[in-house]
């Protein structure tokens, strides 16, 4: 501070605990008004008034082009004046008005919201936990030597097996476990690129919306060959690296008797889109597989409609097996398999790029030619793309021009596969 009393804008901002910034912002807006001597302001006792005014009109919720109006007032008139005292007392009656209706919403979303929260909990404690269907136990089969099983210790709610042991005269054991059953020589934490795999938040914040819309529109078709190509299907077996997430855009036309398997050797995945379904659906016929996908204990000509969620091709790289000619096996003659396989154009510098592995798994005609192998005669195929996608869950296609074919096909009769 100068021997005139008067103080730099640093000394200024650090006297009423704000910033330089904040106090160039006021002046720029003409908040605060004062002299400029050798390119410096100079801010005098006047000015800590305005400021502390300023600080105070901003604690009652007043807005800083509020606090301009009402500050020009107060220059124009002077504090002391009759219009003044009227103009200001007009202005916190309106805010105090402003505040009670703020209040009184407030109130009504606090008690919204606590509806909410006790609807939840009454929820939670009816919730109606799904288990092994009893009367699916017809399809469950031993999934190495396909003979009847036996269940042993069972525990049964609601004509649903929640807990037991499974036995093979083979000597396959296994156990059903909340309602899953559970080949414990399977489980295992599920990977992507040999890292964790990604939550779906992390997912959607890296993929791109045409990436999202690609993928939504895969699945739109698929379901549009489904309800075009099936009618009531009494088995419905999912086949999704992603546990559960075609679900989720089919279940509201999922028919009310359809039986709907979901498989992942992840137990916790399985275990989370389980408690999913029994907290916000009433379809109430599924089986939960804790397994890999060529060990399904699903006995041969039981399965009604097959949907192949991008399955093949993570298997494939994985495996190094046909997924369609395993699953073949478990349809029924004339089933309806439905699937996603992503593709490259053949001629691209992309498909060039690959690994033969991975030409393998990319190419569209391949792809088809497993489909016949597997005995399955196509109904209807459309293609969609090409996008450009860039993000790090996706590395074997990222930055280059994808495609995908959406398939619907029919198992044929009296085939033996290879």
């Amino acid at each position: 501070m100068k021997g005139d009393g008067k103080m730099r804008i640093g000394e200024f901002a650090q006297k009423h605990n704000t910033t330089h910034d904040t106090i160039r912002h006021y002046l720029d807006m003409g908040l605060l008004i004062t002299e400029k001597k050798g390119g410096h302001y100079r801010f005098d006792e006047s000015d800590s008034w305005d400021l502390e005014n300023i600080i105070e009109l901003k604690s009652m919720g007043f807005s800083l082009s509020e606090i301009q109006e009402l500050l020009c007032y107060h220059r124009l008139a002077g504090d002391m004046t009759i219009e003044y005292r009227k103009y200001y007392l007009s202005l916190l009656e309106d805010k105090k008005k402003d505040f009670e209706e703020k209040i009184e919403k407030y109130k009504t979303m606090g008690t919204f919201i606590s509806d909410k929260i006790m609807k939840l909990q009454l929820d939670e404690d009816k919730l109606s936990k799904l288990g092994l269907p009893l009367s699916s136990i017809e399809i469950i089969k031993c999934p190495y030597c396909g003979s009847i099983m036996e269940i042993f210790n069972g525990i049964i709610e609601k004509s649903m097996i929640m807990a037991g042991k499974i036995k093979c005269k083979c000597g396959f054991i296994a156990s059903i476990e909340n309602g899953i059953y559970v080949d414990e020589k399977a489980v295992k934490e599920k990977k992507l690129n040999s890292k964790t795999m990604p939550t779906k938040k992390e997912f959607l914040n890296a993929a791109s919306p045409k990436f999202i819309n690609f993928y939504y529109n895969g699945m739109a078709k698929s379901i549009d060959y489904i309800l075009r190509y099936t009618k009531e299907p009494k088995y419905i077996l999912e086949l999704d690296h992603c546990v559960g997430s075609f679900l989720m855009q089919y279940i509201k036309n999922l028919p009310k008797d359809s039986t709907y398997i979901l498989v992942c050797y992840d137990k916790d995945r399985l275990t989370n889109i389980k408690t999913n379904i029994e907290f916000h659906y009433s379809h109430s016929n599924f089986i939960f597989l804790c397994c890999d996908v060529d060990r399904l204990p699903i006995g041969n000509s039981s399965v009604d409609l097959i949907i192949d969620h991008g399955m093949t091709k993570i298997y494939a790289e994985t495996e190094d097996k046909s997924l369609p000619i395993i699953c073949s096996s478990l349809m029924k003659e004339n089933g309806i398999l439905v699937g996603t396989y992503h593709y490259f154009d053949k001629k691209s510098k992309d498909f060039e790029s690959l690994l033969p592995k991975k030409k393998e798994v990319y190419n569209r005609e391949k792809n088809l030619e497993r489909l016949e192998d597997a005995s399955f005669e196509k109904l209807e195929i459309t293609d969609i793309g090409p996008i450009i996608e860039n993000n790090p869950f996706n590395l074997d296609i990222r930055n280059r021009e994808l495609y995908m074919t959406v398939y619907a096909g029919r198992k044929k009769g009296n085939e033996t596969l290879g």
